[in-house]
């Protein structure tokens, strides 16, 4: 197997076996996938609201972005067709999955039982979830942390994980069209 497709096929296997590893933990730990991760089916109104917000903030982020010359969303060479799809998947779908689930479902709802509170806990898990993307300069970082607060308040006010998932592929799948060229 070539390198690069094993690259890219860890991309995907370590955010596939997060999500498996997350819901045999909560399992065994009888925490609530209902109740405690938000497995919960949102109102299409919140659901459509939520995403709208989201495309409004994805806007604003892109003119941040280029205002203070921050970074972007590197192109991608000319990868195999393969490659491609298993990046989508990895990058555009399992993992935001995999993210919302453990920091915005686990970490959250623990955090969010203690002195924090809701808004202590958004916060927390908000600069943690960025600092995962150490990748980044400073100011995206900052972004990302941004990114992150509105993901936790959705999660919060929705009580659904799902809607944050929702959030979390949209922007990344906006970012894999910048990578691909397509806008």
């Amino acid at each position: 197997m070539d390198s690069l497709l094993r690259t890219t096929l860890l991309k995907l296997a370590v955010p596939a076996a997060a999500i498996a590893i997350a819901l045999v933990v909560s399992r065994l730990r009888g925490i609530s996938r209902r109740e405690n991760l938000g497995f919960r089916i949102p109102s299409a109104r919140a659901t459509l609201g939520w995403l709208a917000i989201w495309a409004g903030w994805i806007a604003a982020g892109e003119l941040l972005i280029r205002a203070l010359d921050l970074d972007q969303a590197k192109a991608w060479p000319e990868y195999p067709p393969l490659v491609v799809g298993l990046r989508i998947l990895a990058i555009g779908l399992v993992g935001p999955v995999a993210e919302e689930l453990v920091m915005r479902g686990l970490v959250l709802d623990r955090l969010r039982r203690t002195a924090l509170g809701a808004a202590g806990a958004i916060g927390v898990v908000a600069v943690f979830w960025a600092l995962l993307h150490w990748s980044y300069g400073p100011g995206t970082l900052a972004l990302i942390a941004a990114d992150g607060i509105l993901l936790g308040i959705a999660r919060h006010r929705t009580d659904s994980l799902w809607v944050p998932i929702g959030m979390h592929v949209l922007g990344n799948q906006f970012s894999i069209g910048q990578s691909l060229g397509l806008w």
